[in-house]
């Protein structure tokens, strides 16, 4: 019944507009919708992981090894670690849900740091703990050494490095020090491939961390769900015992290891994206009553000083261009939108669109 009423109490998810939504909406084709709303990688896969991906397909009736022995080596040599600190998941979110069930009692104090993405308050209150969240005092995310102050006696944090939706990354010093604070201190990753350090290698000065990792938006397998924590050797076969045994499918195990073997492909893709980003974010900060956050991720954090969110997403969307509105999320005071990077084609349809409803500011 807890869970029920804590269910009922708490909203949907809100994943943003899709080409199809768009398309019954305003007439645009959904082939010639431009999505920039949900941090995908937006260039095609390599043939040999489509080649992958159909192979996989083929044996689709039969479940793959629970063990994932295969997926867990390649990830380890990808990471430079051992398997026995790799635990998998169906997407980094349901690893997020894990996390929270090994960790949170009744009450338990989580601390979060805002904005950021909301399933880590979504997963701590089902489990009826003590959310925390805590807002900047100036800027658009807190002060590392303001979250190390308040994570004393935290039985959780949760830090999203690069964050989602600022793009800002914190540094691995100042994720130590609030891992000295807390319990437990998650670290979600999703984006860091698209920058340069990760906490993964810092796992030995903190047994206490658990970094969060995802096949989405680096590897471009978003619509596959495939995630994993990199922790403890204690921690991570904590979090196999708890998960489903054939969490990851056939197909999406395929993927996965496929994709690991064309690192150097995704790595230049990921160049590319980074160039896209700023030519992105100086044509976009160009523009009157445009501000526009660094960001070491995939996306940018476009504030709005002269037109309403609502306004600039709905020209957008009639144009056949989709991005998310972040205005009113926890920790951002103002108007502001999240713009995925995505091809140079696509990247150019939308700043003429936003040169367009800019024009008169």
């Amino acid at each position: 019944m807890r869970y029920r009423a804590c269910a009922e109490l708490l909203g949907r998810y809100e994943a943003g507009e899709f080409p199809e939504d768009i398309a019954a909406r305003y007439g645009v084709p959904a082939e010639q919708v431009v999505n920039l709303n949900s941090n995908e990688n937006p260039y095609p896969l390599p043939e040999s992981v489509i080649e992958a991906i159909a192979g996989a397909a083929a044996r689709a009736s039969r479940y793959p090894n629970p063990a994932y022995p295969e997926l867990k080596r390649c990830i380890a040599s990808y990471l430079g670690t051992e398997p026995e600190c790799i635990a998998l998941g169906a997407g980094a979110g349901e690893l997020i849900s894990h996390v929270c069930t090994l960790f949170i009692e009744p009450l338990d104090r989580v601390l979060i740091p805002v904005p950021t993405y909301t399933m880590y308050a979504f997963y701590s209150m089902l489990r009826d703990a003590s959310v925390e969240l805590l807002e900047p005092e100036e800027g658009v995310y807190p002060a590392p050494d303001s979250i190390a102050e308040r994570a004393d006696d935290a039985r959780l944090v949760f830090l999203c490095s690069p964050n989602n939706p600022t793009g800002g990354v914190i540094e691995a010093d100042e994720v130590l020090e609030i891992a000295e604070a807390a319990e437990v201190v998650v670290v979600d990753e999703a984006y860091a491939e698209f920058c340069c350090g990760s906490m993964i290698e810092h796992l030995q000065d903190a047994e206490n961390l658990i970094v969060l990792r995802s096949f989405s938006k680096f590897f471009g397998l978003a619509g596959l769900r495939v995630g994993y924590a990199v922790a403890s050797e204690k921690t991570a076969a904590m979090l196999e015992k708890i998960r489903n045994p054939f969490c990851v499918s056939r197909v999406a195990e395929a993927a996965a290891i496929a994709a690991l073997r064309e690192a150097e492909h995704f790595r230049r893709t990921a160049e590319r994206l980074a160039r896209e980003r700023e030519r992105l974010r100086e044509g976009l900060g160009a523009l009157p009553g445009v501000e526009v956050y660094p960001s070491w991720a995939n996306f940018l954090l476009v504030r709005l000083l002269s037109r309403s969110a609502d306004e600039v997403y709905t020209h957008l969307l009639k144009r056949g261009i989709i991005v998310r509105k972040v205005s009113g999320m926890p920790g951002l005071r103002g108007e502001y939108l999240r713009i995925s990077v995505g091809t140079e084609k696509e990247n150019s349809k939308l700043l003429t669109a936003m040169r367009e409803v800019c024009r008169d500011a």
